[in-house]
């Protein structure tokens, strides 16, 4: 997919049911607008997932991925909350920076 012009995860969510490293690396904000993360939770062996400077402003789409052991969601300025990352029993590490609006109480 153009990360450009935003893309459709759905393909690779349904086509990689094994992937375990997924790198989305945004270079111009608003792109993740027009994206769909919703699709990742059904990456069940996903274990490492870079979405910096995404443009993620929803961690909760991100919760069903039991498996996940490093996110990155450096850069993601409009992102609010990560309480739903409770659900990821295996994180262990959790890269916010540059989150000035995180609650992380």
């Amino acid at each position: 997919a153009n990360c450009q012009e935003g893309g459709d995860l759905s393909a690779l969510a349904a086509g990689c049911p094994a992937l375990h490293t997924l790198t989305l690396k945004f270079r111009y904000t608003g792109v993740a607008d027009a994206m769909d993360f919703s699709v990742l939770a059904g990456c069940a062996m996903l274990r490492t997932l870079e979405l910096s400077c995404s443009g993620l402003r929803d961690a909760s789409s991100l919760a069903g991925c039991a498996l996940l052991r490093t996110l990155d969601l450096s850069g993601c300025k409009g992102l609010l909350d990560v309480s739903a990352l409770v659900g990821c029993s295996a994180l262990h590490t959790l890269s916010l920076a540059v989150c000035q609006s995180v609650d992380v109480s």
